[in-house]
Formats: structure tokens, C-alpha cells, sequence
């Protein structure tokens, strides 16, 4: 669908769908379990999360969408090894850089 993006870092999957098209969440899953199978690969679904990223200092909210079967949805994700929360921020990332720089030193 127009809006949608597909992002894919050796075998991570990332599925960014603007707002605009929540309603083809599921169907644009279905697609990358099509491509998967395909491509005699197989969708791990207990690895596969959802999760909706928000603009904290907009007032109106838009509710969050129904949870779709068997997926879970999560607060914060890493991509890349960096932890991202659903605010867009690496605040939580911070903290372990730095334990990690201090280990190593």
C-alpha cells in the first residue's frame, strides 16, 4: 500500500505503516509471510513484534488500534542492536553504552 515501507537488515523484517493505513496492517504481514515462504524462509512469529510510535508533545492522540492475533505489542524495540522506544527517543540506549564503555575500560 502507498505509504507503507519495508525495511530489511540481514534477517531483520521492519514494516513502518503511517497512521493513514492502520487498517492494512494485516494484510501487509500476510505479504511478508508470502515473500518469506517464497523464499524458503519461514516467519518467526514469537520474534515478531508490533509497536506504535507517538509524538508525546502532540495533545490529541489518536487510539491505538486493535492488537493483531498472535503478535505482541511493545513499549520499545531495538533495531540495529540501538533501543528505541515508542517516543522515537534512545534514552534508554544511553545507559547501556555507558555501562558497556566502563566495562571495557
Amino acid at each position: 500500500m502507498t505509504g507503507n515501507l519495508m525495511y530489511k537488515y540481514a534477517d531483520d523484517t521492519y514494516l513502518v505503516i503511517p497512521t493513514s493505513n492502520v487498517q492494512s496492517r494485516k494484510t501487509e504481514l500476510n505479504h511478508v509471510v508470502e515473500w518469506a515462504h517464497g523464499n524458503n524462509l519461514m516467519l518467526n512469529r514469537a520474534k515478531t513484534v508490533e509497536i506504535i510510535f507517538r509524538d508525546k508533545k502532540r495533545k490529541q492522540q489518536i487510539p491505538d488500534p486493535l492488537t493483531l492475533p498472535g503478535i505482541q505489542r511493545e513499549s520499545q524495540i531495538k533495531i540495529l542492536g540501538v533501543t528505541i522506544n515508542k517516543h522515537l527517543s534512545i534514552s534508554e540506549h544511553i545507559p547501556d553504552v555507558i555501562g558497556k564503555c566502563g566495562q571495557t575500560m
